[in-house]
């Protein structure tokens, strides 16, 4: 049968239950660690979080009215309007040229684009980056199909949710990130 335990101090109570408190607490450590570190992929200002490519970059606030003057005259940026409180829009086609560039990016990108002004920087957020008018061909059992399937996500990450790291990826990524810091970073 089983035999019960008198507990007559506190002391003995802490006892017994100190070493379930250590296991208990080194597994919560682990799992917060492992969390951490294999939670988020990331190249230069991208980032994955839940299987979805979102560039964000934090940039010194000098002067509000310039940066909204700044971000109408670009096709990127022109649906905002920071100081009507408008700090999130779908852009126009924006076009890309680069060297050695997919075929999905020549016919140019749409993404939404987020502004949130803080005390003396602003945080910049683009993610939903897609190809409105290239059109893929896919071929499904001898037959020719046209798939407009069209976000970057479906190009550069992996079934599994990560950047798939090879050439094409990374030379795509690296440029997208210079064409949105030479929007929004000061001269």
């Amino acid at each position: 049968m089983y035999k019960l335990h008198s507990i007559n101090t506190p002391n003995e109570f802490i006892m017994k239950i100190k070493p379930n408190i250590s296991t208990l607490l080194f597994l919560l450590i682990g799992f917060i660690s492992y969390a951490q570190i294999h939670g988020t992929d990331s190249i230069g200002n991208f980032y994955v979080v839940d299987h979805k490519l979102i560039w964000q970059k934090y940039y010194e606030l000098v002067d509000e009215n310039e940066l909204d003057q700044r971000l109408k005259q670009n096709v990127l940026t022109s649906n905002l309007n920071i100081l009507n409180y408008e700090t999130s829009a779908i852009s126009d086609l924006v076009y890309i040229n680069g060297n050695n560039l997919p075929a999905y990016t020549s016919k140019g990108f749409k993404a939404f684009v987020i502004v949130d002004l803080e005390a003396n920087q602003y945080r910049v957020t683009i993610k939903q980056i897609t190809f409105p008018d290239f059109i893929e061909h896919v071929y499904y059992n001898g037959m020719r199909q046209n798939s407009r399937s069209g976000s970057l996500e479906n190009y550069v990450l992996r079934n599994d949710g990560d950047i798939n790291r090879n050439n094409a990826t990374l030379n795509v990524l690296n440029s997208f990130d210079h064409i949105f810091n030479a929007v929004f970073a000061y001269e």
